[in-house]
């Protein structure tokens, strides 16, 4: 006797399809004749869709892990680990290269030299764009706690708002309603736009940073260096009490004597991981330096005392 039957199998092209010629139509409105961009797609499911969709915008698109054998999704590549994807860039002379995860929902850029363009940059070209033409919904960004401060600055100077989240694109479509916004997303790469989708989608945002490039007529570095992101340094500690950190006095003490020495440019978060037995901190300011050892001496307390 056989195993038995698991799950069931959908014939899923009619959906694909009209997905396809959405998307396609969004590109077709981009005129991006003589970009030379590289698409990497996590050996995922944007091998189906991406090169399609992008080279719709009229741009020469070349497309790298597209060979998914079933074993390879996200491994050493994508949005998670765009270091190939830097390289090829840099080798093949392209103009930019977009990095998507296995399920295409994360965009990751890479400028012209190869350096990486994360998710909080990618939200500040979207929105300084949208602010610029007074088309940022109530003004807001919606971040998570894990944004980098100085996307924050960027989107305040130029005359918007950005509100914080607990870390999960649920947490930040559920802020973007509550707010009345059009545009929030997570350094990750995770970013939604209200007006194509309620969801991430990792073509639609590599669409939208194509038709500020387009429009603006500058390259992606340049547009990516007016969010000057501060020094920021994350810590994952395994612990048995992840739970009790705020009631160690000792671990209290040393994140209050961190965040004397940070000062106001600065800040700390310290949470729990939602998903391990861990402590997250997070240590960011304007001195790398000193937002490294603070970082590492929380992490040794916690550490110790959660043990």
């Amino acid at each position: 006797m056989g195993p038995p039957r698991i799950g069931r199998a959908v014939d899923a092209r009619a959906s694909l399809e009209r997905y396809l010629g959405h998307r396609e139509a969004l590109a077709r409105a981009i005129p991006a004749t003589g970009l030379r961009i590289i698409v990497h797609c996590a050996n995922g499911s944007g091998c189906v869709s991406a090169s399609r969709i992008l080279t719709a915008t009229g741009a020469a698109v070349e497309v790298i892990h597209d060979t998914p054998d079933g074993t390879n999704i996200n491994l050493h590549c994508g949005a998670t680990d765009p270091a190939s994807l830097a390289a090829a860039v840099v080798t093949r002379g392209a103009d930019m290269g977009l990095a998507l995860d296995g399920d295409a929902d994360r965009l990751i850029a890479v400028d012209a030299d190869g350096a990486i363009v994360d998710g909080d940059q990618v939200l500040g070209i979207l929105a300084l764009d949208r602010l610029r033409h007074d088309a940022l919904a109530g003004g807001v960004l919606v971040v998570s706690v894990l944004s980098n401060g100085g996307l924050a600055q960027a989107v305040e100077a130029a005359g918007g708002s950005v509100v914080r989240t607990p870390v999960g694109d649920r947490y930040i479509l559920d802020g973007m309603e509550v707010e009345g916004a059009g545009l929030g997303g997570e350094k990750s790469g995770h970013v939604i736009v209200r007006e194509h989708s309620t969801s991430g989608d990792g073509i639609v945002t590599a669409l939208e940073v194509l038709r500020v490039m387009v429009a603006a007529g500058l390259p992606l570095a340049s547009l990516a260096a007016e969010i000057q992101l501060l020094p920021q340094q994350q810590r994952s500690i395994r612990v048995r009490h992840k739970d009790q950190w705020e009631g160690d006095p000792i671990l209290r003490g040393a994140i209050a004597a961190a965040e004397a020495e940070l000062g106001s440019a600065g800040r700390i978060l310290v949470r729990p991981s939602g998903t391990e037995p861990a402590l997250r901190v997070m240590v960011e300011g304007p001195d790398g330096a000193l937002v490294a050892r603070l970082a590492d001496e929380i992490a040794a307390v916690a550490g110790e005392r959660l043990h």
